[in-house]
Formats: structure tokens, sequence, C-alpha cells
């Protein structure tokens, strides 16, 4: 008998190999995620921030200042050394700067005389002078707020006098009368943590009440861009949005007009300190208060297909406007009207001269604003001659889901101001 192999013995398998087309057979795929509801896919609105402060007790602050006098941390094979005051910081999550008032505070023997689940000394502090009036003052305050009005100086010095005359009836006439000083107003603003804030966003509804409206935006949308009997236009492999959709990435887009000042001369600048005076130098007296209009439109794809066009007020037959025609950008449309605002006919111009041969005869989807221009019978008759859907966006809602005026408008105004 030949002797056996030493090392490794190799076993010839008997069945046979599967073939490629049924490599996956009877294996069952996993589902994929479900699909978001569009309640859940828009923006959660930022959380109320009530008070920042946090007040420690006396067991904690010690726990702490031990852990920062006695703790060791590795810092090679056989060496350790003593954790920072960040470090200590950021492990127990509270301000650096707290710990060396901790320190300074033990040092003194402060903590000696207090119980552990004491938080202050007894005393400690200087308590409000008219608590019940500046607790509805703020509560007052909150309720305005929330309800989207504006408060200023003027209304806390004649609430809180409403509110002292209620709580203190007596004490109008006392030493301890109210005062609306400079100093109780700063002070009563730093305890509930109030500043005077730019206002950021005008609408004539509150926040909240958007979420209905945008949904129904977004269910229009997605309800006519499904795919159509019809249409056979979609090449393969061409991008669309979304990827079952009838429209092309080229053939969805936003169009929006915003004012454009003949000249920026408003805000702040930065200047030296002490200068009584910080002055602008204007090309032309009262130019600072002319406007024009500029409309913009983009694409999804990001290739920009139509110029802008620019409003001025006026007819544009004078001899001054015939000579600064030579001097206009070839890549700016130039229109004028009586109100320097844009309406039907200008509309109808621009969808015959501009989007139309853009457009190359397939589907379009338009996102526009609530402007009565947008909606005459002769721009609708337009849109349904050339297959454009007009996506209305609601009323108040520009500036939640335009793209223009969300990311492109603020930075376009930025580069005029520059320039």
């Amino acid at each position: 008998m030949p002797s056996q192999p030493s090392g490794r013995i190799r076993v010839q398998t008997s069945i046979p190999p599967l073939p490629a087309n049924r490599f996956y057979a009877g294996i069952k795929k996993k589902r994929g995620p479900k699909r978001k509801p569009l309640s859940e896919l828009l923006r959660a609105p930022k959380q109320r921030v009530e008070n920042p402060y946090r007040s420690y007790t006396v067991s904690f602050k010690l726990r702490v200042l031990s852990y920062w006098a006695a703790a060791k941390i590795p810092c090679g094979p056989t060496k350790v050394r003593e954790p920072t005051r960040i470090e200590v910081a950021k492990r127990f999550r509270i301000p650096a700067t707290n710990l060396t008032r901790w320190k300074r505070e033990e040092g003194k023997g402060k903590f000696a005389e207090m119980r552990g689940d004491q938080r202050r000394t007894a005393g400690g502090g200087r308590s409000r002078q008219w608590p019940e009036m500046e607790r509805e003052l703020f509560q007052k305050f909150r309720e305005r707020r929330a309800l989207g009005r504006p408060v200023r100086r003027s209304w806390f010095r004649k609430v809180s006098k409403e509110l002292f005359q209620k709580h203190y009836p007596g004490e109008g006439d006392t030493s301890n009368a109210f005062f609306f000083s400079t100093a109780w107003f700063q002070s009563y603003l730093s305890w509930h943590q109030i500043s005077l804030r730019q206002i950021t966003n005008k609408a004539s509804q509150l926040p909240a009440d958007f979420a209905t409206a945008i949904i129904s935006w977004l269910q229009f949308n997605r309800r006519n861009s499904q795919i159509r009997g019809e249409d056979n236009h979609i090449q393969e492999g061409e991008l669309t949005f979304p990827y079952d959709s009838r429209y092309r990435l080229q053939n969805i887009c936003n169009m929006d007009q915003t004012p454009v000042p003949f000249e920026y001369l408003e805000g702040k600048t930065y200047n030296q300190i002490g200068e009584k005076t910080v002055w602008l130098q204007s090309s032309r007296s009262g130019w600072d208060k002319r406007q024009g209009t500029i409309q913009l439109t983009v694409f999804a794809d990001g290739i920009p297909r139509v110029k802008p066009l620019l409003f001025f007020r006026g007819q544009g037959t004078g001899p001054t406007i015939q000579a600064e025609r030579r001097h206009y950008d070839d890549r700016v449309v130039v229109k004028f009207n009586p109100t320097a605002y844009a309406n039907s006919s200008n509309m109808l111009e621009w969808l015959d001269e501009q989007l139309v041969p853009a457009l190359e005869s397939q589907p379009t989807l338009l996102a526009i604003d609530l402007f009565s221009g947008h909606k005459t019978e002769e721009v609708l008759d337009t849109f349904r001659a050339h297959d454009i859907t007009p996506s209305v966006i609601p009323g108040g809602c520009t500036g939640l889901v335009q793209p223009l005026d969300v990311s492109i408008n603020r930075p376009f105004k930025d580069i005029l101001k520059v320039s």
C-alpha cells in the first residue's frame, strides 16, 4: 500500500458548483427601510430655550473638586498626571469658570457650614425687590413673543408700571416705589436671559401654521411628478428628481423677483472708535431711496439657462436711456415699466423670449411665489400650451422652502454690496 502523504489532505468535493444565474436562488432579500411620511421630513422647529443657568448641590461641588485634586490620568506606559481644569469641566459637563470659583470658595470654608443637598448659602445673593410684578411681566413677554408681536423698551416701561400698581397698590408714594431705571431694566433682562435681537423673518402667520400649507405644496409636487402614459421623453441613464419623476433636472426651475436699490448706504460699517460722525459717500443724492427689481431663475442641475432680468422705472425711450443702453452687459436683459416691478406683460415676454426656448419642449415644473401677475389667464394659457406646471409656493412660506429666498438672494445682494 502506498504511504499517505504528510501534511494537509485535499478533499475533493462531490457537490457541483451552482450556476451563476442561480447563485441567489432560495435566498429572500430583506426589504429596505420604509419611506417616511412628509410630515416627518419637515425640519422640526427649534426648542425654546428656557433658562441656561444651572445650580449645583454642595455634595456635587465637593465631588468635582475631589476628582480634580486626587484623580490621575495615564500619559504613558508608567507615567500619570493630574487632570487639567478643562478636562474636569468636560468630564462633568460644567463651565470651566465654575471650577475656579468653587475651589476659591472651598478654601474660604464656605462649604463647611452647608448641607450636602444645599445649593447656595442662606441669604446669599440679592433677592428680587418686586418678584410678583417681574414674574407676571416675564409671562406677558413670553405670550407676546409667542404671537410674533414686537417687544421694545417702551412696552416694558408701560406694562411694568401697570403691574406694579396691580401687585403693590399702596407703595406708589413710599420709598419702596418702583422706578423704571436703566439699572433695573438691564438687571431684569440679564436675569431672564432677554436681549435685543435683529428681526430675521417677517410673516403674516406663525411658523407653526406653515406646516400644513408646506405639506400640501409638497404633495402637489409629488402628485404632478408621477410618470404618465404619454411621457416618453426620459432617456435611459438621464437624471430626474425624484428618480421616477417625469421631470428632468434641467426642467425643474425656480423664478423669483427681489428689489435691488441703486446704492447700499444703510446698515452698519466698521469705523475707528472716537469719531462722532460715520459717513458714506453717495454717487448721487437720493439714489439710496430708489430701486429696481431683478428677476433670477435657477435650475435643479445648477446650469444657468436664463439670463437675469432687470426692471427699471420709466418708459426706456429718452436720450439718456438710449445712451446708457450701450453700457448694458449682454448677460443681463433690461426692461422698463412704470412701477419698476414685474407684471403679467413682463411675465409673458419672459416666457416667450427666455424660458420656453430653454426648456426644449419638455415637461417642466416651475416654482413661483404667490404673485398676482403669475396667475392671469394669459399666463396660465401659456403654461398649458408649453406643458409647464406652475408650482405656486404658499403665501408666507417662500422664506422657508423657495430655493432663491433660502440660498441665493442673500449672497447675491452681499456681492452687490461689496462691489
